[in-house]
């Protein structure tokens, strides 16, 4: 007796046989749906830590906002009546802290989070010490939240000060005494000034008001790491300057009470900072724009804090914000990131979605002869688009939403970046494709197949499409030109690349028979039958079509032109290395005296050196226009020996020796030089000049734009004197161990300046966030586009099976050896193949320069000259080997499984009429 089986059960087993199509598509769609939702959450993820990593390596005094004022009336008002009892500390600083607290109040979110509140101190600087040879001098500085950073040692804090005393003399007797006020000192500089504890010292105009200067204290620093230090300079040590040609001079700078602000008899030469801690933890991707516009718009005013009717001092502040450019450097470098992420990705993933098709005709095929046969019994169209329906639904919708899913339960605790509703929602609008596509092939189910190689003629529809193909790739990359550098990622940038890379796959596939044809006949003329048959078959019926072309053109570009990109980054971010340090070590962080400059000379390893000075203020007359910029003195002749041929502050073939007539040669900046432009009327400072050259680039002497360089020959004329050496290079012998140099710059300048080497400076760059998410990427890249185009040649291999079996089985009834199956499968795929990578090799070498063209690459090498083109064999190697092998190694699988191949079955499959 027959056992009835039910509709559901018929599906079910439908559904389980020849699941190996479905598995294929299912396991597509689910790397798809991860790789849409997660690919923002990476790059926000990714941009966050970019960010980051700029913002932690910042210094105090660049990442705080601060305003820097200088002058006779630099100080907070103190009202208009003299103090002649000595005040508190919130009496004289009350109004000016409170003034400052109000403007972070007010400034623009996210601002008032991020900033702290606002640190201040004021100076009275260089009050020369009466007693001695007149070579020591004090700063006396006021902070209102001095006793916070300090520890007393000896001695004890410091009591306020009246405005001035009255009725009281010098301790000689001799003359009256303005005022005395207390202070103290940290202990290396009461050393250097060589100033006991209770002993005082005498500054201000001693005829008129002498001031007493009483030491009742040395301290130390509660904290000497803090960042208060970095701000408030010359504390914990005195200044000294030895320029090696004049006396040298010491300057200490003692804390007195903040409430000694009224004390007159100080040097009128004045100065106030005031600074807000920032929280750069506050800062991410997602408020940078804002904090951004919020800090311009802190910086472009100046903030009234009173009126002259408060007397003396400061009536307003204008604040500086060197943050702004880091942050704004570190979006270009996440935006630039999008973009060359966009523009490789965009290929694969148009090729992902031709595999998906192809892995809906693997379904298709596996279920034609059912699906013929329900049609045969009656089933409609509707029948058989719901039954593709349901499994499209089945291997699309399941494995996209557990992707998404994946991706959003892992996202935030792993990322600490929430996914967003954009990928999730790309993710499974993925899902849903495997089931359109299937719906709308189901019509062929129920159609006779038809011989592939007969009738074959030009058709006019696929002129035309390939005509609108080319045009739309054409018109892309002429706009991609015409407007530069992207703003991050845009359908532009990202479709330019997978239009590019349809043209040189229509090109190959119009172009590879032609060769082939001449294989042909040379093969119909010997004797060996597999060349004859397969070439014949490659002619007639070719199993490549346009997406097992296309994925492998875009594979092979993709690894080639990552190869090509990160060799480009890679010598762009030596060049700027070796640019910035300038010779092969560099140091800086203080002035050097002519003494250190020929002890460093003698140290073992060092082949040469020499010294560039710190930044002076000069004036550019440029034909009548008077231009302010920086001045740097160097040793010509010494630092092009110490440069040498590579890149550094001297261009090519430029030359700053002095010359015997004539102006006085000079270098420039390329924002200088671009002031000065081509007028022949120049001066320095009254000097007459000539600009022999313009250094563009990274330099040794730090970021700076507007600066000019002249021999040191002509110091004396420009300046008036020669300056100390603010920053020395070094050449080293072939030998020499850089550990050990440094070991001694260190002994011979000071263990607090900072000595770079172009390969640590390489190295600084290369780890960081970006860099190394391009570099992954761009390897990423490679693997998804090998997998891609080894899927596509194993389903296209299987798609074409049934076909190559007959033949196979035919020609096994023939005689034809076994190997003969090998043989077929290398013709199916060979011609095209070869084809391809050809075509995929010289459209990878040229994608970079569209990249070059629409991403800006400088801020992934850390240089201000947008890198130039460059192939590194040894990285070319790495990602086409690797390309390579993952697509060799698919195929070989798949070829050794189409030689199981049972002629009787085979020949059972062919259809008759």
């Amino acid at each position: 007796m027959s056992r009835r089986v039910s509709t559901r059960a018929l599906v079910a087993h439908h559904v389980r046989s020849h699941a190996g199509g479905g598995a294929i598509v299912a396991l597509l769609v689910f790397v798809l749906a991860v790789l849409a939702a997660a690919a923002p959450v990476a790059l926000s993820a990714l941009g966050d830590a970019t960010l980051r990593d700029r913002l932690d390596a910042l210094p105090a005094t660049v990442r705080d906002v601060a305003s820097d004022n200088v002058g006779s009336s630099a100080f907070p008002q103190t009202g208009t009546e003299p103090s002649l009892e000595p005040r508190t500390t919130e009496e004289v600083w009350g109004s000016f802290s409170a003034s400052v607290d109000q403007i972070r109040e007010d400034a623009g979110q996210p601002l008032p989070d991020v900033l702290g509140p606002g640190r201040m101190v004021t100076r009275s600087l260089q009050n020369q010490i009466l007693e001695g040879d007149g070579t020591r001098a004090a700063t006396i500085a006021f902070d209102p939240a001095y006793e916070d950073e300090i520890r007393i040692v000896e001695g004890r804090m410091p009591q306020p000060a009246a405005t001035y005393l009255t009725g009281a003399s010098t301790a000689s007797g001799d003359s009256p005494l303005g005022n005395r006020i207390e202070v103290v000192l940290s202990a290396p500089s009461a050393a250097e000034l060589e100033w006991p504890v209770g002993e005082v010292r005498t500054v201000g105009d001693p005829r008129r008001f002498p001031v007493e200067l009483e030491l009742v204290g040395l301290f130390e620093a509660v904290d000497p790491a803090s960042e208060y230090w970095d701000h408030v300079t010359s504390v914990l040590e005195p200044f000294v300057f030895d320029d090696g040609n004049q006396p040298r001079r010491v300057t200490g700078t003692a804390y007195a009470h903040p409430a000694s602000l009224v004390s007159e008899g100080l040097s009128e030469e004045w100065s106030t900072l005031v600074w807000y801690p920032t929280d750069t933890e506050r800062i991410d991707g997602g408020n940078a724009e804002e904090a951004i516009a919020a800090l311009n718009k802190l910086t472009a005013v100046s903030h009234t804090i009173g009126t002259m009717a408060d007397g003396p001092g400061l009536l307003s502040l204008g604040f500086d914000a060197d943050i702004t450019a880091t942050i704004e450097n570190a979006l270009a470098q996440q935006r630039a990131t999008a973009g060359v992420i966009a523009m490789l990705l965009a290929g694969p993933v148009g090729v992902a979605a031709a595999v998906l098709v192809l892995g809906c005709r693997l379904i298709l095929e596996g279920r034609r002869s059912s699906l013929r046969l329900l049609s045969a019994r009656g089933a409609s169209l509707g029948q058989l688009r719901g039954l593709l329906a349901t499994e499209g639904a089945l291997v699309g919708v399941a494995p996209a939403v557990i992707g998404a899913g994946a991706v959003i339960l892992t996202a935030t605790p792993v990322l600490h970046t929430a996914p967003s509703a954009g990928g999730v929602t790309t993710a499974l609008l993925a899902g849903f494709a495997p089931a359109v596509i299937l719906l709308v092939l189901a019509p062929s189910v129920a159609e006779r197949q038809v011989r592939a190689d007969l009738g074959r003629r030009g058709s006019r529809l696929r002129l035309i499409a390939e005509a609108v193909v080319v045009g739309l790739a054409a018109t892309a990359l002429a706009l991609l030109l015409v407007r530069g550098y992207s703003d991050g990622i845009d359908l532009l940038l990202a479709a330019t690349p997978l239009l590019l890379a349809l043209v040189a796959c229509l090109v190959t596939i119009r172009l590879y028979p032609l060769p082939l044809a001449v294989v042909h006949d040379r093969a119909r003329a010997g004797a060996n039958l597999d060349a004859f048959v397969g070439s014949a078959r490659a002619l007639r019926e070719p199993t490549l079509g346009v997406t097992p072309v296309l994925a492998l053109v875009v594979g092979v570009s993709v690894a080639m032109s990552s190869g090509v990109l990160l060799s480009t980054l890679q010598s762009g971010v030596d060049e700027a290395s070796r640019a910035q340090v300038g010779a092969d070590m560099r140091a800086q962080g203080s002035l050097f005296t002519q003494d250190q400059l020929e002890r460093v000379q003698q140290i073992d390893g060092v082949q040469l050196s020499t010294g560039i000075s710190g930044a002076e203020v000069a004036t550019l007359d440029i034909d009548g226009v008077r231009e302010g910029t920086s001045v740097f003195i160097v040793d010509a002749a010494a630092l092009r020996a110490v440069q040498g041929d590579g890149p550094g502050m001297l261009p090519p073939g430029v030359s700053l020796q002095p010359v015997a007539t004539g102006p006085m040669p000079m270098l420039a900046s390329s924002s200088a030089g671009e002031l000065i432009g081509d007028i022949e009327k120049l001066t320095l400072d009254g000097v007459d000049a000539q600009l022999v050259g313009v250094s563009r680039g990274p330099v040794p002497i730090g970021g700076r734009e507007n600066w000019v360089a002249i021999d040191s020959s002509y110091a004396d004329e420009v300046l008036g004197r020669n300056q100390s050496a603010g920053t020395v290079l070094l050449s080293l012998d072939p030998d020499a161990g850089t550990d050990a140099v440094e070991n001694a710059l260190h002994e011979v300048l000071g263990q607090t300046v900072r000595i770079d080497t172009a390969d640590q400076v390489a190295a600084d760059i290369q780890s960081g966030p970006a860099v190394q998410g391009v570099r992954w990427a761009l390897l990423l890249a490679t693997g998804v586009a090998a997998l891609l185009s080894a899927l596509a040649l194993v389903m296209t291999l299987s798609l074409a099976a049934g076909s190559r079996a007959r033949v196979l089985a035919l020609l096994g009834t023939l005689g034809a050896p076994r190997r003969s199956a090998t043989s077929l499968a290398v013709w199916e795929i060979g011609p095209p193949a070869v084809a391809a990578v050809i075509a995929g090799t010289v459209f990878g070498a040229l994608v970079p320069l569209v990249v070059m063209v629409a991403v800006d690459l400088r801020p992934f090498t850390g240089s201000s000259v947008a890198p130039v083109y460059a192939i590194d064999p040894t990285i070319l190697l790495l990602t086409l080997g690797g390309f390579a092998m993952l697509a060799v190694l698919l195929t070989a699988i798949t070829l050794l499984l189409s030689r199981r191949v049972r002629a009787a079955g085979a020949l059972r499959t062919v259809e008759e009429g």
